[in-house]
């Protein structure tokens, strides 16, 4: 009798030890295909968010929308440029733009941007090394480029390839460029 129960006991173990096989196997199916589906899905929504952000589809825009470019403007010249721009006439203004003042000479210019009768400005960076040549503590404003020296700050009006007037202070550049504001 004994051999008949360690018969029926190891049938028993067999059949649960299968049983339990085959759940195992149900189970890691299952996991794997949430695994799939989450991997799909998480692929779907960046590729989504990213069609989104980019402007390709544009979902949440009303056609009536305006949308504005960017403008390029070229104001920033080099010191041997000084002389030779296009226009007829024009100011400059030299000044450090990594210097802490270089915000008050920012807002200087935005304001003199919003003139509707103003003359093209163009900035010239002193603490960029290209322009070292330019750089002096005394100024020699002249039309001979190899000898001009501009100190910190300068304002130059030029016309006809010609410097006609210069400022080198703070208050007296920004009376002169608030007269052209409305």
């Amino acid at each position: 009798m004994k051999k008949k129960d360690y018969q029926k006991r190891l049938e028993k173990e067999k059949k649960d030890l299968r049983d339990f096989n085959s759940r195992n196997e149900g189970i890691n199916v299952k996991t794997f295909i949430y695994i799939t589906i989450g991997v799909v899905g998480f692929v779907f929504l960046m590729f989504t968010f990213t069609k989104i952000k980019t402007g390709e589809w544009n979902l949440f825009t009303k056609p009536n929308q305006v949308t504005y470019s960017a403008e390029i403007q070229d104001v920033k010249i080099l010191c041997g440029s000084i002389l030779n721009r296009e226009d007829e006439e024009y100011y400059v203004l030299a000044f450090e733009m990594k210097e802490d003042s270089a915000s008050l000479y920012e807002s200087v210019i935005e304001h003199y941007n919003n003139a509707s009768n103003k003359i093209p400005l163009y900035k010239l960076d002193l603490s960029n090394s290209r322009n070292g040549l330019c750089l002096s503590d005394t100024p020699n404003i002249t039309n001979d480029i190899t000898n001009l020296k501009l100190s910190i700050p300068t304002l130059i009006k030029v016309r006809g390839g010609n410097i006609i007037e210069s400022y080198t202070s703070y208050d007296s550049i920004k009376n002169t460029l608030f007269s052209y504001v409305d």
